[in-house]
C-alpha cells in the first residue's frame, strides 16, 4: 500500500514538470467528475420514484392479500360451524329428497347473512361433483359435472380447501369440505372487493385468462373480453379503467411490478389456483387526478427531486463556467 502511493506522488511529480499534460490530466478529471456527479443527480428522482412505486406494490399487495384471507377464513369458521350443528348433519342426511335439503339450507343461508353481512351462499355437490343443491334465490343445478381442480382435490384428499376461484359466470372466494357424501361450499362473490376499494378511491378488478375457461360455457353468462386473452365476469366493474387497460400487457406489469399511464398507476399480480397455476390476474388501479392518493403525492415527490436535482446542475455548471 505505501509502495504504491510512493508510485502515484512520482507519478504526479512527473507530471506536473510537464505543464501541458499536468493541466489535461486535472481539467479531464474535474470534467469526468463534474460529468458522473450530473448524471447521478440526473437519475435519482427516477430511481426514487421507482422505489416509492415498488413498494407500494408490495404495500398495496400485503393489504389486498390480508383482505382476500380474512374473508376466507370467515367463510372457514361458517364451515366447520355449520358441520359440527347437528341440524345441519340434518339437512346433509336428505341428500335423496333434494326440496327438503334446499329448504333447510334456506334456513341456515338467512342466518349466514347477518354473520357474513354479505351474500353467503351454501351449496352440495357429490362426490361425482355434479351440484344437487343450493341455497341461492337464483341458484344453478344442471346435471353438468363441474370438472374443476380445487373440487377434485377435496375428493381425493379428503381434506378442506379455500380460495379464489371461477364458478357458474363469477369470481367467488370459497371455502370446500369434504363431507360423507361429497362436497360442502360456502362461497361469496368476490365483487364485494371492488365495493371495499371503491370507498377509497381504488380499483379492484380480476381478469381470467380465457384458456383456463370453458369459453362455451361461459357464453351463458355476462361477460367482458379485456385485451387479447383475458376476460371479466365482475358485476361491478370501472368501464373507463377497463377500456384504458384493453391494450395492456399485464405479463409485463407484473413482471415490472407497476405501470404509471397517464391517467392510472396500475399494479398486477398473478391470480393462482391451488397448483400454483396462472388462471388470471388480478389488478389495482388507481386514478393520478385522486387528490390526496398515493400516486399522486409520489408524483409531487418526483417533481420535487427534479427540480431539485436541476438546480445542483446548473450551480455546478455555473461553477463550471
Amino acid at each position: 500500500m505505501f509502495s504504491m502511493i510512493l508510485k502515484l506522488q512520482a507519478l504526479f511529480e512527473k507530471l506536473k514538470k510537464r505543464k501541458a499534460l499536468w493541466f489535461t490530466t486535472i481539467t479531464t478529471m474535474a470534467l469526468l467528475g463534474v460529468l458522473s456527479t450530473l448524471y447521478y443527480l440526473n437519475s435519482m428522482p427516477h430511481r426514487a420514484t421507482k422505489n416509492l412505486y415498488e413498494s407500494t406494490n408490495t404495500s398495496y399487495f400485503n393489504d389486498l392479500d390480508s383482505k382476500i384471507n380474512d374473508s376466507l377464513f370467515n367463510l372457514e369458521i361458517i364451515g366447520s360451524m355449520l358441520l359440527s350443528n347437528p341440524d345441519f348433519k340434518v339437512a346433509l342426511s336428505l341428500q335423496d329428497n333434494i326440496p327438503a335439503m334446499m329448504e333447510k339450507l334456506n334456513t341456515f343461508d338467512t342466518h349466514l347473512r347477518v354473520v357474513a353481512k354479505n351474500d353467503v351462499t351454501l351449496e352440495i355437490y357429490t362426490k361425482n361433483l355434479v351440484k344437487i343443491a343450493s341455497s341461492s334465490s337464483t341458484p344453478i343445478l344442471t346435471p353438468d359435472v363441474y370438472d374443476s381442480e380445487e373440487l377434485q382435490k377435496v375428493v381425493t384428499s379428503n381434506q378442506p380447501l379455500s380460495g379464489i376461484g371461477y364458478e357458474d359466470g363469477q369470481v367467488f372466494l370459497r371455502a370446500l369440505f369434504p363431507i360423507p357424501n361429497g362436497i360442502l361450499e360456502i362461497k361469496r362473490p368476490a365483487d364485494f372487493l371492488f365495493d371495499t376499494y371503491a370507498a377509497s378511491g381504488k380499483i379492484f378488478q380480476i381478469l381470467l385468462d380465457k384458456d383456463t375457461l370453458d369459453m362455451k360455457k361461459l357464453q351463458s353468462f355476462k361477460y367482458q373480453k379485456i385485451g387479447k386473452n383475458e376476460v371479466s365476469v365482475q358485476s361491478k366493474v370501472d368501464n373507463e379503467f377497463s377500456q384504458k387497460i384493453a391494450d395492456l400487457d399485464f405479463e409485463k406489469i407484473i413482471a415490472d411490478k407497476y405501470l404509471l399511464t397517464d391517467d392510472y398507476f396500475i399494479l398486477a399480480k398473478p391470480l393462482l389456483s391451488s397448483s400454483d397455476k396462472k388462471v388470471g390476474v388480478i389488478i389495482v388501479g388507481e386514478s393520478l387526478a385522486k387528490e390526496n392518493g398515493l400516486p399522486k403525492m409520489i408524483k409531487k415527490i418526483s417533481t420535487g427531486l427534479t427540480t431539485a436535482a436541476l438546480g445542483l446542475v446548473v450551480a455546478l455548471l455555473v461553477l463550471m463556467i
